[in-house]
């Protein structure tokens, strides 16, 4: 399909002229040399929704045998990064949730008593609480 010309390296990944120039090349006729190889592996230019993985997530390596097609969706969730999530336990109710990270301190933060509770019922039911006990212990004085 695409005879390349030259390559050159620029933005972590390989670039390359082809002849005839690629259709989706930039200004300077230059064209991911990952996307080459596989459109012209498949004999055909990848789809919209198609993008090129490199297996041993290494960009230098453009074998062909590295080389595979996934859809955007499965590519971004491929290299998504796993959060580890924190696993707690409710003080009113007593069950057990787990929050990434970031939400866990930021819903400790914004809470008075410094708990994180599984939902805004259980949040209101135990602020209803400590309210009403430190009433009575304001009272008993």
């Amino acid at each position: 399909m695409y005879k390349i010309l030259s390559v050159c390296k620029g933005g972590g990944y390989r670039y390359c002229r082809t002849n005839p120039k690629h259709p989706k090349s930039n200004s300077n006729g230059l064209y991911p040399l990952h996307r080459v190889l596989v459109e012209n592996k498949l004999g055909r230019p990848l789809l919209e929704d198609e993008e090129v993985h490199h297996v041993d997530e290494n960009k230098d390596n453009d074998s062909p045998d590295n080389l595979v097609v996934m859809n955007k969706s499965s590519h971004a969730k491929h290299h998504s990064k796993k959060i580890n999530r924190i696993e707690h336990t409710c003080k009113c109710c007593g069950k057990v949730f787990s929050l990434k990270p970031h939400l866990f301190r930021l819903r400790k933060k914004r809470n008075k008593s410094k708990e994180v509770y599984c939902s805004r019922s259980c949040a209101t039911t135990m602020t209803k609480i400590l309210q009403y006990s430190q009433k009575s212990a304001l009272l008993k004085v």
